[in-house]
């Protein structure tokens, strides 16, 4: 009974040395290997990589009037001067739709002229008032400086006290009144002006009109032809009719490229810096482009400020057209046979930045330690390192690296 119990315990203890044998050669997890890096001289250059739009001086040219085009005095690619001729509309107008335009013109200019002549009474309203004012305070003052009432021969009673006190302020009140309903007049006749000018184009736009250049350029986007239904600007015929431009005259040479960038971006820039630029609809090129304005005042949307920033294209062709987009890289610094260690090198330690340095200990196993840097320009890939760690420093890459000494913060 004795020996049968001893035999169970030592194939139990067998079991376990053989779990762990098992365990040990066949499921311990194997040390992987840690990724280095000899730490070189190279170069590096910093950039501001943004996406933009081909921006064109451009001017697109409505109708004037609502009806059908008689006339096209020019064609796409024809180079115009300001003043020339482009089309001729004739109106489709009805007589109702004149008379009514013209009513409301004249009407227009009716609520103009009240409008003006509102503002010269409620100047001489504001006169009055601030001059019965003036009155009322020299009553009062009157009053301090003599016991007798001058209308009634007899000494100044509470009652005419506090009537004189009251008297001011409601002369205070009708000048704060009059004063807002005379600054208030100008924005009438602004709005009334506006108004005129708005009844004045659409009674306009009831007659026959010819279309003029009003900057020197090329014409393109020139879709219609004579007999082609257009519309006035500011009139819209249903909801899916809305006047467009008829054409479009523009620069084609001397595109810019637009671009938006962050607040760290901006402190970056500066004019006549160099760029690559690359186009979506323009393959297997690359472009140069130089910085040639840089807005001093950001747009703040959602908390975010961005600046607006302009490139020249140094070697544009005719591939390139307004509106496409733009991939630019800005140069803004680069430096040459300096200390460089790849961006992943790099970690957070001690309120900077540090890496994790090679030895090699007394049983000659490779170890690492975290050593503080101070870094310089910084690119998509590499980080210029200014002070810590010297060319021909192992560092790791990997962040299975186990470090001895100063821990990581």
């Amino acid at each position: 009974m004795i020996f049968t119990k001893k035999k169970k315990i030592i194939s139990v203890l067998i079991l376990l040395v053989v779990i762990f044998l098992a365990w040990f050669f066949f499921f311990k997890k194997k040390d992987v290997a840690i990724e280095t890096y000899s730490v070189k001289k190279g170069d590096i250059a910093e950039t501001v990589m943004e996406t933009g739009s081909v921006q064109a001086a451009q001017m697109g040219v409505y109708s004037a009037s609502s009806g059908v085009v008689e006339e096209l005095y020019v064609k796409n690619g024809d180079s115009v001067k300001i003043g020339q001729k482009l089309f001729k509309v004739k109106s489709t107008s009805t007589d109702k739709e004149i008379a009514s335009a013209y009513a409301n013109y004249v009407s227009a200019m009716s609520n103009l002229k009240k409008a003006e002549q509102d503002k010269k009474s409620s100047y001489t309203q504001l006169l009055s008032d601030k001059k019965n004012l003036t009155d009322a305070k020299g009553d009062k003052k009157y009053q301090k400086n003599n016991d007798t009432n001058p209308k009634t021969n007899n000494d100044y009673t509470t009652a005419e006290k506090k009537s004189l006190e009251q008297d001011i302020s409601a002369k205070e009140s009708a000048v704060e009144l009059s004063q807002q309903k005379y600054d208030d007049s100008d924005t009438a006749i602004a709005a009334a002006n506006a108004n005129v000018e708005a009844s004045k184009l659409s009674y306009e736009a009831t007659r026959d009109s010819t279309s003029v250049a009003q900057v020197s350029g090329v014409v393109s986007n020139l879709s219609a032809k004579v007999g082609d239904v257009v519309y006035y600007s500011d009139i819209s015929v249903t909801s899916s009719t809305v006047a467009s431009p008829v054409l479009i005259v523009g620069n084609l040479s001397g595109y810019t490229i637009k671009i938006s960038v962050n607040e760290m971006e901006r402190t970056k820039m500066r004019l006549d810096q160099k760029a690559s630029i690359k186009f979506d609809a323009v393959s297997g090129k690359a472009y140069s482009g130089t910085v040639k304005k840089i807005d001093d005042f950001g747009v703040s949307e959602s908390g975010v400020v961005t600046y607006n920033a302009y490139l020249s294209i140094d070697d544009q062709d005719s591939s390139i057209l307004p509106n496409m987009t733009a991939n630019v890289t800005v140069e803004t610094a680069s430096k040459n046979n300096i200390v460089v260690v790849p961006n992943k090198a790099l970690k957070p330690y001690k309120n900077g930045k540090g890496v994790q340095l090679a030895h090699v200990d007394n049983t000659g196993k490779q170890i690492f330690e975290y050593v503080p840097v101070t870094t310089g320009l910084k690119s998509s890939s590499q980080t210029e390192i200014t002070g810590g760690i010297d060319e021909g420093a192992i560092i790791a890459l990997s962040d299975n690296a186990v470090v001895t000494g100063p821990t990581q913060k």
